[in-house]
């Protein structure tokens, strides 16, 4: 472990996926260099302490001075815009004991909003129950309580096929896939209706990064209000009045037919599809033809947006990670971390928006 932290302090590239092989039988190493090693030798011994273990592996003087360094910042702690959120629960309530109850969540560990978000932005990596075991729970945020997580049981539910078990054949393959999406819909229905029974309403917000999907699910008292998911617009339940001037992402935007033909094919693909975006936006403009909407819209429109907080917004109490059945059972995920501070990365350019003419 001490080339590990080597790594780390020479900065070179590290992640969990380079600690595959390391576990418990790796502690005494760490706590005996965070003893006897220089200072950014022990800054690193605690880094994989806290990636193999979770707050516990810390041992009982870290554990103490990394709550006591949590608490000092949580006071007067700004909010940052949240980058790469996917998805989400808006909870509208400030009682973050009920929350975590209502969730099946346990052992909760205060964070300040910067370290809740660095730590969810890793909870993808990793093999096994990483996924599932740790939820981030935010402060309440202008009086919504966002959870970025789902219970244990809502990840494995009854119905779902894993993903070794499907044919290889294309066709059998996607079928699969599609009957997986469906249960998981149904699930995240059934979650925000029991929710909004016990908070009064429950929102549920879905976009992927990876590709075009996009899903919403908005509960109040008891009974579904809106179902929304362009994977299966058939499903759709309800309508709100946050989608009125906006087509549904399943919906074509009516331009002229023809109107991207005669744009001409280069040796450079890109070429086509500059010309195709720019074309596209012109026409768009001077037909005053309506945006698409989607999670992110309907979430800013109806409760808080994580991608949108910041100094204007309202924070009482603070953060936390929990776990849930599975980090009970299996312990914390593993989480490297690189600091206390969490600063989004700019927006990319796209490569095909050299300019928005």
């Amino acid at each position: 472990m001490r080339a590990a932290a080597e790594a780390l302090v020479a900065g070179e590239r590290f992640s969990v996926w380079d600690l595959d092989k390391a576990g418990p039988d790796d502690f005494p190493e760490l706590r005996e260099i965070r003893r006897t090693g220089s200072p950014a030798l022990r800054n690193a011994a605690r880094a994989l302490l806290f990636a193999l273990g979770g707050p516990e592996a810390l041992g009982e003087y870290d554990l103490a001075l990394f709550r006591r360094l949590i608490r000092s910042k949580i006071d007067g702690e700004v909010p940052v815009a949240m980058r790469g959120c996917e998805f989400w629960y808006a909870i509208p309530a400030t009682d973050q004991a009920a929350v975590l109850d209502a969730f099946g969540l346990s052992d909760p560990e205060p964070v300040t909003m910067a370290l809740g978000t660095e730590i969810w932005n890793q909870h993808y990596l990793g093999a096994g129950h990483q996924r599932c075991a740790r939820v981030y729970v935010s402060p309440a945020l202008d009086g919504w309580t966002l959870v970025f997580g789902e219970p244990s049981e809502d990840q494995h539910p009854a119905g779902i096929t894993e993903e070794s078990s499907w044919s290889t054949d294309p066709r059998e393959h996607y079928q699969a896939m599609v009957a997986n999406e469906k249960v998981r819909r149904d699930v995240v229905r059934d979650r925000c209706v029991a929710l909004s029974d016990r908070f009064g309403a429950a929102h549920h917000y879905y976009r992927s990064h990876g590709d075009s999907m996009t899903s919403w699910c908005i509960a109040e008292n008891g009974a579904l209000v809106r179902l929304y998911a362009n994977a299966a617009p058939e499903e759709s339940v309800g309508e709100l009045a946050a989608e009125n001037g906006y087509l549904l992402p399943h919906e074509d935007t009516p331009l002229p037919e023809g109107w991207s033909d005669d744009i001409p094919h280069t040796e450079n693909p890109l070429d086509w599809q500059r010309e195709w975006v720019r074309r596209y936006r012109r026409l768009k403009a001077e037909l005053e033809l309506p945006d698409h909407c989607d999670a992110d819209t309907i979430a800013e429109a109806l409760s808080v947006h994580p991608g949108e907080i910041g100094p204007h917004t309202r924070v009482e109490g603070h953060g936390v990670i929990a776990l849930t059945g599975c980090g009970r059972e299996y312990g914390h995920p593993r989480t490297l971390l690189t600091g206390l501070t969490y600063t989004p990365a700019p927006e990319p350019p796209s490569l095909l928006d050299e300019d928005r003419t």
